[in-house]
Formats: structure tokens, sequence, C-alpha cells
């Protein structure tokens, strides 16, 4: 197999991880698929959509899950809970498996910067060998439309590479349900 079919099948299991994902979303989040996924002044939801690098900086896992941060206050940003599932997947479709972040706790304040606030803190993540607790972990909300979420690598062992896991503050099955029926 080529290099170009192993990522047109990764990019096909990634689709079809996103929409089995998202038809999953309205049972894990109870969303009423009339709102929208804008701040609402309470929470943030959205869907996690990334690649992430290996240690040497090459793209080498497709990312895709739900997030939602509740107590999110666009105007006053206070004690932000932040939840999110993913499934991380090899490019070669190869090595499927799930992770979860729960319990973060927000450090010191929130800092606006342009169309961004970052957000620090520690937080929870499910790793094969157990839980990982006390994970420093940085929000960034840009503009009311993406967002990022780094994990220290040190403290996951470079799990997910250097870079954020980044997502939108939309939901395809929340806008059109019809294509995740």
């Amino acid at each position: 197999m080529n290099t170009n079919s192993i990522i047109m099948s990764a990019f096909v299991a990634f689709a079809g991880l996103i929409l089995a994902i998202m038809s999953l979303y309205n049972n894990v989040f109870a969303i009423d698929t009339a709102t929208t996924n804008n701040p609402n002044g309470h929470s943030l939801k959205g869907a996690i959509t990334s690649i992430q690098n290996d240690a040497n900086g090459k793209p080498t896992w497709i990312v895709s899950g739900v997030f939602k941060i509740d107590n999110f206050n666009t105007k006053k940003i206070e004690s932000p809970v932040l939840n999110a599932t993913f499934y991380m997947i090899k490019l070669d479709g190869s090595s499927p498996h799930t992770h979860t972040i729960s319990n973060f706790k927000m450090i010191g304040t929130p800092k606006n910067s342009g169309n961004s606030t970052t957000i620090n803190g520690t937080s929870t993540i499910t790793m094969k060998e157990g839980p990982v607790t006390n994970v420093p972990t940085t929000i960034k909300i840009f503009d009311k439309s993406a967002i990022s979420i780094m994990l220290d690598p040190s403290k996951v062992k470079n799990h997910f590479g250097s870079t954020p896991i980044y997502g939108t503050h939309h939901l395809i099955c929340v806008e059109k349900p019809q294509y995740c029926k």
C-alpha cells in the first residue's frame, strides 16, 4: 500500500470516527439539538479534531472527540469544568484507543490577549496504565470558534506529542442532525 492510500484510508477512518462520536454526543452531554454551540454564559462545547505528532514531530495520530466546559462565563471565568473524551488512532488506522480529560482545576486567573483567552490549570488524563492526576493543562479559547488543549508532555510520556489538541466550538450533529442519524 502506498503512502497516499494509507493517508486516504486514515482520513476515511477519521470521518467514520467523527460521525460515530457525534452521534453519541447527544447522549453523553444531553444536547438540545435546537441550540447552537456558541458560548451561552454557562457552557462551551464542541468537537475535538486534531492531528498529533510523534516525539520527532512527524504527524502520527488522528484525535477525534468531544469537549464541554461547564461554569463557563465569557464575562468572568472563575471555575471552569473541562470534560473531554476522544479517540486516538494512528494515521494507518491501527492502535485505536480512547482518553478522557477531567477534574480540571484552574490555577491563577485567565489571560486575555486579542481574540484569545488562556486558562491554566491541572487535570486528570486517562492513560493505558491508569489515570494520571495533576497534569498541567493549558486551555486556549480562540474568538468563540476554536479551542486548544495542551497537556504537559512530560506528565503523559509524550503520548500526545508536543502540540496542542485542537477543536472547534461546533458540532455538525447538532447543526445538521440529519447527517448523524
